[in-house]
Formats: C-alpha cells, sequence, structure tokens
C-alpha cells in the first residue's frame, strides 16, 4: 500500500465525519479499519485519493466538498437562472465554473448587493429560511428627508400588500445631498418588502443595496465581482 502520499488516515476518516481525532485514532489502533481490503493499524498511513476505505466493513465516503461564494450583484440582473425574455441573468455574469450554483434566497432585479451563492442544498436553507434568523443588512437611498416618525413606523411595522406586517430594524439615519441614506436590518423577507414598506410612508427609493448577510458583507467587492466565503465564514453561518 501506497505511505509517501495522500492524507494521514485519522484526518482522512475526520474528513468523512466518522468521528473526532481520538476516535479514529483508536479505530486505527484497534485494526477495524481497511484501506483496499487490507488492514490499517499504522496511524502514519496515508490514503490515496485513489483508495477505498472501510470502518467495520463499511464503506467511507469522502464528503463532496460544496463552494460557497459572495457575489455583488449588479442593478438590474436578474437572481433567476434563466429569463423568458431575455433579461440579463445573474447567470449569465459568473464565470463558467460558478454557472452551477444557486442564489440564496433572491434580490429583486432593481436591488443590488451582496448575494450568496452555493450548491450546498442545506447551507442555503438554513442561510434563507426565516426561522433560522440570518440577519441581513440594507442601504437605502430615499428622495428627501426620513423623520424620526417615520423611523419608529418602519420598526413598529407596516402593513404590506398582502396583508402582512414588515418590521426592521433601523440602524442609522444619515443625510445624502438632498435625501436620506437609511441602513436597516431584518432577519426574515418577504418579496419586496422593504420597497412596500417605503412606500407606505410615500418615500420614494432611489437605490436599495443589500451590504451584509449574517457575518459576510461586501467589504472592497465590486459590482459584478465575487469571492469565495471564507471557512470562518461558511461555519458562521452553519455551514459544514
Amino acid at each position: 500500500m501506497e505511505r509517501g502520499r495522500g492524507i494521514r488516515i485519522n484526518r482522512y476518516l475526520a474528513m468523512c465525519g466518522v468521528g473526532a481525532r481520538r476516535a479514529v485514532e483508536r479505530l486505527v489502533v484497534e485494526g477495524r479499519v481497511e484501506v483496499d481490503g487490507e488492514v490499517v493499524d499504522d496511524l502514519a498511513f496515508r490514503v490515496a485519493s485513489s483508495a477505498t476505505v472501510r470502518v467495520d466493513g463499511k464503506l467511507i465516503e469522502v464528503p463532496r466538498r460544496f463552494r460557497y461564494v459572495a457575489y455583488y450583484k449588479r442593478p438590474g440582473v436578474l437572481t433567476t437562472a434563466e429569463d423568458p425574455f431575455h433579461r440579463k441573468t445573474v447567470r449569465d455574469e459568473l464565470p463558467r465554473e460558478l454557472r452551477g450554483l444557486r442564489a440564496v434566497g433572491r434580490l429583486d432585479a432593481d436591488t443590488e448587493g451582496l448575494l450568496l451563492l452555493t450548491d450546498d442544498g442545506s447551507f442555503a436553507h438554513r442561510v434563507a429560511h426565516p426561522s433560522f434568523g440570518v440577519v441581513k443588512r440594507y442601504v437605502v437611498a430615499l428622495k428627501g428627508r426620513i423623520n424620526k416618525y417615520e423611523v419608529a413606523a418602519l420598526e413598529r411595522g407596516i402593513e404590506l400588500l398582502d396583508g402582512r406586517v414588515g418590521k426592521v430594524k433601523v440602524d442609522s439615519v444619515g443625510r445624502c445631498g438632498t435625501g436620506s441614506s437609511v441602513t436597516l436590518s431584518v432577519g426574515y423577507g418577504r418579496k419586496r418588502m422593504i420597497r412596500q414598506m417605503f412606500a407606505a410612508l410615500g418615500k420614494e427609493i432611489v437605490a436599495l443595496r443589500r451590504v451584509a448577510v449574517g457575518p459576510v458583507t461586501l467589504g472592497g467587492l465590486r459590482p459584478g465581482r465575487w469571492r469565495d466565503l471564507t471557512r470562518e465564514e461558511v461555519t458562521a453561518l452553519g455551514g459544514p
């Protein structure tokens, strides 16, 4: 059996979810691990990528490596993979290697900013479903000023067109020329909820940008660009 290359047997088993380091080391020492049909009891043994590994006779499979990407969606780009009217979609904006990824949640066509992409369905569900309370942060540029009573209304809750109530946390309010800039956070979302809330207040949105999803921020990402999430970001969002 090959010993010079590959991954150490204990690390290999831990990566496959067999158990923690000490637990898998015990399995090896006890002679319960087979590689390509031969018992391996040497912790220094390295597993080649093509090897077949069994523990107590059960086949161990290497977990699939998922991709997690932060992408800055430009305004005017649809989140859907395809559009019957041939409008520009996120898929059109991405390099070929990322076109198999799916958006985590949605941003409407007129909204720009941070969109997470992945091929890990469990991760996407955890980030997008409101029951997990992953907070999304937005910056809203408004025409005209917003007053403290309108801010209070946003936080208290505003009835939407479908009869439901939209509610946000207003983090800050500032001036932007003759208009206002409002930074807000929300742990759930409904279609065009933020736009409906400001419309109910008689406010015109000039631009709407999502700047963060949980611990992931746009940072220095430019419109149309993307980057892989860090291991720390994936873990903080409940990923593997």
